[in-house]
């Protein structure tokens, strides 16, 4: 099955990750098979043209595995240009109800951050403890199995900052209360090289000068500066 019939019948078996609402100004994915290929015909041709690879307007499922889609629709964009857009999903947020989870680990008043190698960058990245999340547990016991996996301990208390939904799962960010003298036991297998326990100014100086760049952990950086009624905030306390 080639990456154009693995697709078609994926627009089958998840319709809800090609849904066009029709509103104005809306990217419009293409169904309809017959103009696909006539529109990657076009375009290759285009490609060719200037001695670049027919691949790169290549319309399907470009790979996938139990965590994610790689896909290439073919869209048409609000200004009546036509053209191969990718993107990729998070399967085990939509399908299988995982909660990815993003952990802002607070001990006597010191926040932690962890240094850590990203392969998709291929570089370092000073950031929270995160992770994807597993079919079959809430957000809170992926956060608590995320912690003991990252940073070998677990939350006396978990506060829960927000939670977005995605189909049957989602990203939730948490506060994480660790108890005092707590020892950190990094996963080095995970690419965990060092850890850093940061005051809030700190943390404040750290954002300012770029040298936090993971947007998880700016998102919840983003939240804690927020004017929350903390009556509304909700809090599981660990036994």
């Amino acid at each position: 099955m080639d990456s154009l019939d693995r697709y078609l019948n994926l627009m089958q078996e998840r319709p809800e990750f090609f849904i066009n609402t029709g509103e104005s100004g809306e990217i419009k994915i293409i169904k309809d098979v017959r103009r696909i290929r006539k529109e990657q015909k076009r375009l290759q041709a285009e490609l060719r043209s200037q001695g670049k690879p027919d691949e790169w307007i290549e319309i399907g499922v470009l790979a996938e595995d139990e965590w994610f889609y790689v896909l290439r629709d073919m869209v048409e964009f609000p200004d009546g240009r036509v053209g191969g857009y990718i993107r990729w999903i998070n399967r085990k947020s939509q399908e299988d109800g995982g909660f990815n989870v993003v952990l802002m680990c607070v001990q006597d008043d010191k926040i932690l951050m962890i240094k850590k190698y990203r392969h998709e960058t291929r570089s370092w990245s000073w950031e929270f403890p995160r992770g994807f999340g597993e079919p079959g547990l809430t957000a809170e016991e992926n956060a608590q199995k995320e912690l003991e996996e990252e940073i070998g301990i677990k939350a006396s208390r978990l506060t829960l900052l927000n939670k977005l939904s995605e189909e049957k799962g989602g990203t939730a960010v948490f506060y994480a209360g660790i108890e005092s003298k707590k020892e950190i036991v990094l996963d080095r297998g995970e690419g965990i090289a060092s850890y850093r326990w940061i005051s809030p100014v700190d943390l404040d100086e750290f954002v300012a000068q770029g040298k936090l760049k993971d947007w998880f952990s700016l998102w919840a950086v983003s939240l804690t500066k927020m004017d929350t009624n903390i009556n509304k905030i909700e809090t599981l306390e660990i036994h």
